[in-house]
């Protein structure tokens, strides 16, 4: 075999190990269309923190954006120019409960090719569902070519035995623990049958019809779920957070984690980072309001910040030990850094406070001095009563 044969082999392998990634950061570009603010919010914004993945939001469900025209507007607005862009800035396309009546049939297209060219996608709840992704439409589109199972137009509710999972395949992404344990489903919608080729990552426990399949469209990954992410019932499941981000992995053929008590522990610290950093900056921006001068905590959240950048850096390199390390006192900055805006606050109150008093005090006593003279001291001088004649 030849040097450029041995080195293309070498290519290939390592795409294979590593999956789609942005090459120049290692981290999971992410497209997500549709419903993203109902009852999945929390699961869009844990991948939106997490320093894994970079994610753009398009929210053309119609029962957010109001209109068929306003979904259009908004996919308008936010969709890549191009195709070549599609391809090249994104690693992973989720599609969630949205008609295809506010795409435009050339955008379908891109993502169908860009699934082709090595793109992944997950599309959540595209089966038959008495709501808005109007999926008789999409079965009649040439995208319904990369669904992993064909859709069947009848409705179950979660109560007849769609409630729980029996995972199927234990090298999936639903390799989590006590998963089948935990009801993923509250809604009603139709059943899927695997197509040929697929893989059957679970099936509902009591129906026995697929509840996630998984499959390939060229050289990108698919998958389709059964239900919606907002129609999983709970947020108690300690893994909750894993079985989101080990969709966004198996599209995105990225390997799951070996120990993943350990990257459990990092995944929930660095997104809870970014939720409790929101919060002390909104805190931060009202103490700002009282003309305080939060330097110190500023310049704490700036080492904090340092110390989360390095942190993710360990974690998208999959240094799991080192990102632990680092992220093990991290958290416990931030009871410090209220501490310190609140007695910054209460400084500048005192100045607010002290300033009202004066202001008060002046105006009662200029007013006191005036009800004195008026009242008081015009009593030392008689009223005219008559003048002279000339």
């Amino acid at each position: 075999m030849s040097k450029k044969a041995i080195l293309f082999a070498a290519i290939l392998l390592i795409a294979s190990v590593s999956g789609r990634s942005d090459p120049s950061t290692g981290r999971i570009r992410v497209i997500m269309l549709g419903e993203i603010n109902s009852g999945n919010v929390h699961f869009v914004q844990w991948i939106g923190d997490s320093p894994k993945f970079v994610l753009t939001r398009i929210a053309c469900d119609i029962n957010v954006a109001g209109s068929v025209s306003e979904g259009k507007r908004l996919v308008r607005v936010y969709m890549p120019r191009t195709e070549e862009r599609l391809v090249n800035h994104y690693d992973v396309a989720i599609f969630e409960d949205f008609t295809p009546e506010v795409m435009r049939i050339e955008y379908l297209d891109w993502f169908q090719n860009s699934v082709a060219k090595g793109m992944g996608i997950a599309l959540i709840e595209f089966v038959n569902w008495l709501g808005t992704n109007e999926i008789q439409i999409w079965m009649t589109l040439r995208f319904y070519e990369l669904f992993p199972a064909d859709v069947y137009m009848n409705n179950v509710e979660a109560i007849l035995g769609r409630t729980y999972y029996r995972v199927l395949n234990e090298a999936g992404p639903l390799n989590l623990p006590g998963i089948e344990d935990v009801p993923m489903n509250s809604g009603h919608h139709g059943d899927m049958g695997p197509r040929s080729g697929s893989t059957v990552e679970a099936v509902w426990r009591g129906r026995g019809t697929p509840a996630m399949v998984t499959s390939s469209y060229g050289q990108g990954s698919t998958l389709q779920l059964a239900h919606g992410w907002d129609n999983i019932p709970t947020r108690d499941y300690r893994y909750m957070l894993d079985y989101i981000f080990n969709t966004v992995f198996c599209i995105a053929g990225e390997p799951y984690p070996d120990d993943l008590d350990l990257v459990h522990a990092i995944r929930e610290q660095l997104v809870s980072y970014r939720q409790r950093r929101r919060a002390t900056l909104a805190v931060l921006e009202f103490v700002e309001k009282f003309g305080a001068n939060p330097s110190g905590a500023e310049q704490s959240l700036a080492i904090m910040e340092d110390s989360y950048a390095q942190a993710s850096q360990h974690y998208i390199e999959a240094d799991y030990e080192m990102a632990a390390d680092i992220l093990k006192d991290l958290a416990e900055g931030f009871p410090a850094i209220d501490e310190e805006l609140m007695r910054t606050k209460d400084r500048a109150l005192e100045w607010i406070y002290l300033i009202e008093w004066s202001a008060v005090s002046g105006v009662a006593l200029i007013c006191g001095s005036a009800l004195w003279l008026l009242m008081v001291r015009g009593k030392l001088y008689h009223e005219v009563t008559a003048t002279r004649m000339r």
